[in-house]
């Protein structure tokens, strides 16, 4: 398209001069004494050479009077490149630890950038490598002031916070957060934890039904984020004498999430407390055919089993396992019911095949017992025994973000306080490595067991 232009300017120049070329002719001009007689193409040369030396003039003014700015946006622009690299390499710097030169880059990129919003973030993060939390805090404040760095200042200070074990303050900078960021997860997360650690159940619970209904967590995680809360909820309810209400919550959350086998436990001994016995039967068998677990067959055996005799709990157990039969806890279960009954062939057939399948502590324990027990078995109690010591750890509640193991299940982790990370599982190995180093004997508040 220029070169077209280009063409179309220069065939019309020509065309101007050929045109004034067939058409001769003589211009007299009389100005101030002055006598010009030339002709018709010579002044249009002269007018043409004129128009180009007034162009030219007016751009070199123009030129000289936009220079200094020029200069001025390209030095600002090379300070800018220049300081998003220092930005750049102090992030960088902080990813490696190296908390020197992340504070070399963080102030050269300060005076780059002239102290931009961003370079504190810079400056907040190079003084918690560098393990000064003050510095660190009172940066982080300085984010708050501007509003493209508000939201990450209150990121910084809820962590300072936690860390600290502040949970008023970061429960504060939470909910700042909350307002600016509604949709943001962890900010969700934060004040949901927060409000749980106080035993704010009802306030954790209202903002998991806000959030449900803003769709802002999906439908299946706010359903066992509510069944979590609604157990805790009865559990304090029922502590507190009130029977009627804390029923009412253990059932709601058992229906949002039958397979948090807390819930369905508590329903089941608050139905057999008000006499329904076999309606408790039928909850825990409910729940067993979906999630086998220890603490269900514990309360089926203390209130579902009438008869003390050994075989009828055996029956019993049987009966109770029926819908998961494969199952390793079903199998674990059957196992100690057919020691205690003197089954020594059905247990010796449950534990070979969970030695097949998955071979604990508790299936060598078993194994040992039976060999205790059974004149005919071959093998040695010893023998179990030292296989135990080194067999994998039977599941436990194990929170999974820190990876701690709890007695008990509980809607908030007991060591870093995240809500609803507590599963049924394998503990760490470093955990169970742990328990194996430690005595049977050794009691465990004793110094011994501290160490």
């Amino acid at each position: 398209m220029r070169t077209i232009i280009y063409i179309l300017e220069v065939a019309i120049v020509i065309a101007i001069a050929v045109w004034l070329a067939d058409r001769p002719g003589k211009v007299l001009i009389e100005w101030q004494g002055y006598r010009i007689d030339t002709s018709i193409g010579i002044l249009a040369l002269c007018v043409f050479l004129f128009a180009v030396v007034v162009a030219g003039l007016y751009a070199g003014w123009r030129w000289f009077r936009r220079r200094p700015q020029a200069w001025s946006n390209h030095r600002r622009l090379n300070r800018q490149d220049a300081g998003l690299k220092a930005l750049s390499d102090g992030l960088v710097a902080i990813a490696a630890g190296d908390a020197d030169t992340a504070r070399k880059q963080a102030r050269r990129a300060g005076n780059l950038l002239e102290h931009a919003p961003m370079t504190l973030l810079l400056e907040a993060q190079t003084a918690q490598i560098a393990g000064d939390d003050v510095t660190a805090r009172e940066t982080f404040e300085k984010m708050l002031k501007t509003p493209e760095t508000e939201f990450l200042g209150l990121r910084g200070l809820i962590a300072d916070a936690l860390r600290e074990n502040d949970d008023s303050r970061a429960l504060s900078y939470a909910r700042r957060a909350y307002a600016l960021k509604p949709r943001t997860p962890w900010v969700l997360d934060t004040m949901i934890s927060l409000h749980s650690r106080a035993g704010d159940w009802r306030e954790a619970q209202r903002l998991v039904e806000e959030s449900q209904k803003a769709k802002r967590v999906p439908g299946k995680s706010g359903n066992a984020q509510q069944a979590a809360l609604l157990t805790e909820r009865a559990r304090a309810a029922r502590a507190a004498g009130q029977v009627a209400d804390a029923y009412v919550q253990a059932r709601k959350a058992n229906d949002l999430d039958p397979d948090l086998v807390p819930a369905a436990e508590l329903v089941a001994r608050m139905v057999a407390e008000d006499g329904r016995t076999r309606r408790a039967r039928k909850v825990l068998e409910r729940a067993w055919g979906r999630t086998p677990h220890p603490a269900l067959m514990a309360a089926y055996l203390d209130f579902g089993v009438e008869s003390k005799e050994p075989l009828d709990r055996y029956k019993a157990v049987e009966h109770m396992t029926r819908p998961a039969r494969e199952h390793p806890d079903s199998r674990l279960a059957l196992a100690e019911a057919a020691l205690d009954a003197k089954l020594w062939g059905e247990a010796r057939a449950q534990l070979e095949a969970l030695e097949a399948a998955r071979p604990t502590v508790r299936v060598y324990q078993l194994r040992a017992r039976l060999a205790e027990e059974d004149s005919e078995d071959a093998t040695t109690v010893d023998q179990w025994l030292e296989r135990a010591a080194a067999a994998d750890a039977d599941p436990q509640w194990v929170c999974k973000d820190c990876g701690t193991v709890a007695d008990d299940w509980s809607a908030v982790c007991g060591n870093c306080g995240s809500f609803g990370t507590l599963e049924w599982n394998q503990p760490p190995r470093i955990h169970r490595t742990l328990v194996s180093l430690v005595p049977a004997d050794v009691d465990e508040s004793s110094p011994a067991r501290d160490s």
